[in-house]
């Protein structure tokens, strides 16, 4: 199983306001830490028209942490395909995988957020079948020398990407996010990999969505060597579970409260959304019945359960917006130098 480390969005929220230089510089620091410390990849995270300045451009973030690194894989998790037009999704990216010697992960999202679509102008329903095709004009991009493409929501003829990406046939592709049963099984049907989403959903519904996955792959005729499952779920891990408890109420709820509320998932008994959560809310019982808190030895046990569902790759989502650096530089520690070994020695306990 690999780990990931993400997921960075460099906000400045209003629970704990920050300079986005500093951020943005701090980011680059932990990629440098996260490589040292023998995580696989370092995954950012897009949205857009956000007050708090959530990074709506990953691939030139990624660029510059592309030359102060080596070894660790370079993740999109997710670009919001929809929002972008393919064609320069395509040529940045490829751009990114020169500049990182073949080190670039395209985990792609739908976007959930009305103004977001608003913003660029675009139709919300039509994300899925916009995403499908802009998958497809990618692959060909990155292994056709001229192509021509006639969809409903792309067209365009004899155009040419290049420089072409290092890794071949393309970098590898992700469906993140989606907790639709519709969305697993586009993901299969593409032949991409699919991330599960962990966080507020029930463990039988991680399950069914798996299986999804698989079975619209298997009659894809996509064979199981090349079918790959993610998962990411937030983490807050310390010394003692009180101490993660502790990192739960002062960053992560708070946080949550906040977006949840801004980004308009949370509404009352009339459909109308909620402007303030409590902090009794029942929405915050079912987000901590997903996460994965305490000592190193309970944050092992909570991703062994990902790990005999099948899992790839599995993403602890230690960054909270309000980006305590320090923190967030010890969880990773603790986590290279406590939970990684157990999964690195392949032990099931």
């Amino acid at each position: 199983m690999e780990f990931w480390i993400g997921l960075y969005g460099m906000q400045s929220p209003r629970t704990l306001r920050r300079s986005f230089p500093w951020m943005y510089g701090e980011v680059i620091r932990h990629a440098i830490v996260a490589e040292q410390l023998g995580f696989d990849a370092f995954a950012l995270t897009e949205h857009h028209f956000w007050y708090d300045g959530y990074c709506p451009s990953l691939l030139p973030v990624l660029a510059a942490i592309a030359r102060r690194t080596q070894r660790i894989r370079l993740a999109t998790c997710a670009l919001l395909l929809p929002l972008h037009h393919p064609l320069r999704v395509a040529e940045q990216a490829a751009v990114v995988d020169r500049l990182s010697r073949g080190r670039l992960e395209l985990a792609l999202g739908y976007g959930y957020r009305p103004e977001e679509y608003e913003g660029f102008g675009l139709e919300k329903k039509a994300r899925g079948p916009r995403l499908s095709e802009a998958v497809e004009i990618l692959r060909r991009a990155f292994r056709e020398e001229r192509f021509s493409f006639s969809g409903r929501h792309y067209s365009f003829n004899d155009v040419a990407v290049v420089p072409k990406p290092v890794q071949k046939p393309h970098p590898p592709m992700w469906l993140a996010g989606g907790s639709q049963k519709a969305s697993a099984r586009r993901a299969g049907r593409l032949g991409i990999g699919y991330w599960v989403p962990g966080v507020s959903l029930p463990w039988s519904t991680v399950e069914e969505l798996v299986a999804e996955y698989r079975k619209a792959a298997d009659e894809a005729g996509i064979p199981r060597e090349r079918q790959r499952i993610a998962a990411a779920t937030d983490v807050a891990i310390a010394p003692t579970r009180e101490e993660a408890n502790r990192i739960m109420q002062e960053d992560v709820l708070p946080v949550y409260a906040e977006q949840l509320v801004g980004f308009g998932f949370v509404h009352d008994a009339e459909g109308n959304p909620v402007r303030e959560l409590p902090p009794d809310h029942p929405i915050f019982q079912v987000l901590l019945q997903s996460f994965i808190v305490g000592s190193p030895q309970d944050v092992i046990e909570g991703i062994e359960r990902y790990r005999a569902l099948g899992c790839d790759v599995f993403l602890p989502r230690i960054v909270e917006a309000n980006f305590r650096s320090e923190r967030l530089l010890g969880e990773m520690r603790l986590l290279a130098e406590e939970v990684l070994p157990h999964f690195r020695r392949g032990v099931t306990r």
